[in-house]
């Protein structure tokens, strides 16, 4: 046994997490009540990786009044209008309580809440399609502080996505500048220089 454990640290750090996520699936195949958890944290570890892209100067598509009259709802049932945003910085990121990729981004969103949230030109919407009391309590057990939102109207074709998660950043001027689909390192040094760059235009 001592002889294996010595021979699976001289292993490469690639092989090491390739055994923890390989360990990680099997666990998940057989308790099925920790996916939710496994899959978040090996897509955790993907999104590290991946920044996002800024949609090239010129093809942004930008948000009509129309595009801003989108009705929600906070976690305690309170409606919220999306058009008293208009104007700010919008950080809006469409997910489920019971998508992987979606756990495996918040704590990166976290981050940069964190960093943005006393500043008034900046909104975060992290808005889900079910209930309020669902959203709440899947929040509050991971002790996320980030707004969240539960959908009380469709968002209109410029927010519609084919995949969760799906993450907009919108400026000021209601140009879409990040349309980005799948985990993505939220909390790096990439999207605070986005946001920053788009607080001072």
């Amino acid at each position: 046994m001592k002889a294996r454990i010595e021979k699976w640290k001289q292993k490469s750090l690639f092989s090491k997490i390739s055994d923890f996520i390989f360990i990680a699936f099997i666990v998940a195949l057989l308790i099925p009540q920790s996916r939710l958890e496994i899959g978040g944290f090996i897509n955790r570890i993907k999104a590290k990786a991946m920044q996002p892209d800024v949609v090239e100067a010129g093809s942004a598509q930008h948000l009509t009044a129309a595009d801003y009259e989108w009705n929600l709802a906070d976690v305690n049932g309170a409606p919220v209008h999306f058009s008293d945003y208009k104007g700010k910085v919008l950080f809006v990121n469409m997910w489920a309580t019971w998508c992987p990729p979606c756990v495996g981004e918040m704590p990166e969103i976290q981050t940069l809440y964190d960093k943005f949230k006393d500043n008034p030109n900046v909104a975060f919407f992290m808005v889900s399609n079910e209930t309020p009391a669902k959203i709440k309590e899947f929040v509050t057990k991971r002790k996320f502080t980030f707004p969240v939102y539960s959908m009380q109207s469709a968002p209109t074709s410029k927010f519609e996505y084919s995949g969760i998660p799906t993450t907009f950043i919108v400026g000021k001027d209601g140009a879409i500048v990040v349309s980005e689909v799948g985990a993505s390192n939220w909390g790096g040094e990439t999207t605070v220089k986005i946001i920053e760059d788009l607080i001072n235009k």
